[in-house]
């Protein structure tokens, strides 16, 4: 017999049933009204890349003054590609760190960065820039003057300490390398740089032509159109060889150090175009943590006995990047002219030193190409206009103020560093390459003048020495010689605005 019908309690079920939707349709509700409190809108919060191992924190005190037409390094149809361009910074005081060398040095680079960009119609480029210093915590001091003129500044530890290398050898020894031991490995740090392109280069460099071929070599593939042009036209050390599938960064080799066949050519660490890969800084400093680096000169030295030991930077940057990109991440990097990016107009045939020692090397390989190639194009002699970019090692910094040739770079008193090693380079030449920057220089002064009115601007720009190469900026043979950029305090707070309108140029 069917219970009986309860008209009270089946009111009292329905009753709830109908409670407990109306909660779960309220709780929805509410949950989707939190949601747009809560959640960043995705077009406006900073995006943090899961891939990056290592944290860089970017201080942003002068982003918006540095931003220019298109800042943005999201893709968009309508503005240009924005290239991360980046210098290290590793103590306050060096010889590329006093003022001269780290004010100057770093406005110029910028201004010759700035002539080469989609911001200066005249070059012809479809490639934006951004600024960014990586300053080594013990020179954040004397890292305000590049914050102030638009660089943002990456203040960061070495990512590897000494006692952290389990190789005898090299923990014991890493810290005497040429230029700065393991502070030099901050470079790695622009790998992580928030930019589908990094270029990092030192701070004695300077760009006189675009290289969009290169960017988009980087970013296209290599049956499209533009990938396809790119790679055809691109300044290759050995013309014709094979391109990776996939281009991770462009390089060029410390081949003036070669004896040919005694051991490989280092990385040249003073120039670098890559494509973003924060892995790269993990693999290379777990290669360093091993530290299997053997003693001596020579295939059998180095990295796992790679041959990437004994010469300058070896147990640095300049022999890890090497030894990486030739044994781990190969097929990856691609070797450019050394005559047209990163040029120092060094001798590149094997007739002189460095590392001269024809009795120890193949009779053939004397006075040959240090490249191991038939033919190598001459550096001392390469015409400016196929120039793209200028390392100034060899042929002295231009704030040096040094005019004067000797067969060793050595002067009278047997200083090393204080004269021209003519032996290497040729003196005419290198007045050319420095007469370059100072005109750089003289653009960026005049540009500043024209922008603020200020006379004093003009203050360092009226001495005799060698004045057809240094353009009125030395007085004397030297460092004493060099007169830095001049103007107030306000004016330099300005000099951003010389950037953030197409106009200027």
């Amino acid at each position: 017999m069917p219970a009986p019908h309860n008209p009270f309690r089946e009111r009292n079920r329905y009753t709830f049933i109908s409670f407990v939707k109306l909660v779960v349709v309220l709780w929805t509700v509410f949950s989707i009204a939190i949601s747009f409190h809560l959640i960043p809108n995705s077009s406006t919060s900073p995006s943090h890349d899961s891939s990056s191992a290592i944290s860089v924190s970017i201080s942003n005190s002068h982003t918006s003054s540095d931003k220019g037409p298109n800042s943005s390094s999201s893709s968009s149809s309508s503005s240009p590609v924005v290239v991360a361009y980046a210098v290290s910074f590793i103590k306050c005081g060096d010889k590329q760190t006093h003022s001269a060398g780290l004010v100057d040095a770093s406005l110029i680079l910028r201004h010759s960065i700035h002539q080469i960009s989609s911001r200066n119609p005249a070059s012809g480029s479809k490639y934006d820039y951004k600024m960014y210093a990586i300053v080594h915590e013990q020179a954040k001091e004397c890292s305000a003057r590049l914050r102030e003129v638009g660089f943002d500044i990456v203040v960061v530890k070495p990512p590897i300490q000494p006692q952290d290398i389990q190789g005898e050898y090299l923990r014991k020894t890493v810290h005497k390398e040429w230029c700065c031991g393991h502070d030099e490995f901050i470079k790695l740090y622009a790998y992580t740089l928030p930019h589908d392109i990094i270029v990092h280069v030192d701070i004695d460099f300077a760009f006189y032509k675009p290289m969009d071929h290169l960017f988009d070599a980087i970013l296209h593939d290599k049956d499209s159109v533009e990938g396809k042009r790119a790679r055809d036209i691109l300044e290759l050390e050995r013309p014709g060889e094979r391109l990776p599938d996939t281009i991770g960064a462009f390089l060029t080799r410390d081949w003036p150090q070669v004896a040919p066949g005694k051991f490989p050519p280092a990385y040249q660490a003073g120039f670098l175009v890559a494509r973003r890969d924060p892995d790269i800084m993990d693999q290379v400093l777990d290669i360093i943590r091993e530290g299997n680096y053997t003693d001596g000169w020579g295939y059998g030295s180095g990295w796992h006995g790679s041959g990437h030991g004994g010469y300058v930077g070896a147990r640095a940057m300049q022999g890890v990047m090497a030894y990486f990109y030739d044994h781990v991440k190969k097929d990856n990097a691609v070797e450019l002219n050394q005559c047209r990016h990163n040029h120092m107009g060094m001798d590149v045939l094997y007739r002189t030193h460095p590392n001269y020692m024809p009795n120890r090397v193949a009779k053939d390989k004397v006075g040959g190409c240090r490249n191991g190639l038939d033919y190598c194009e001459d550096c001392q002699v390469t015409d400016f206009d196929k120039i793209y970019s200028v390392h100034y090692t060899m042929c002295r910094k231009p704030w040096q103020c040094m005019a004067e040739g000797t067969p060793s770079g050595k002067n009278f008193k047997g200083e090393r560093g204080k004269g021209i090693p003519v032996g290497v380079v040729k003196l005419e030449h290198c007045y050319m390459l420095n007469r370059h920057w100072h005109e750089l220089r003289s653009d960026f002064e005049k540009k500043l003048y024209a922008l603020t009115g200020d006379e004093t601007i003009f203050d360092s720009t009226r001495y005799d020495y060698k004045k057809d190469v240094f353009l009125g900026h030395c007085s004397e043979d030297g460092n004493e010689g060099y007169h830095v950029l001049s103007g107030t305090n306000e004016t330099f707070q300005r000099v951003s605005e010389l950037y953030n309108n197409n106009n200027n140029h």
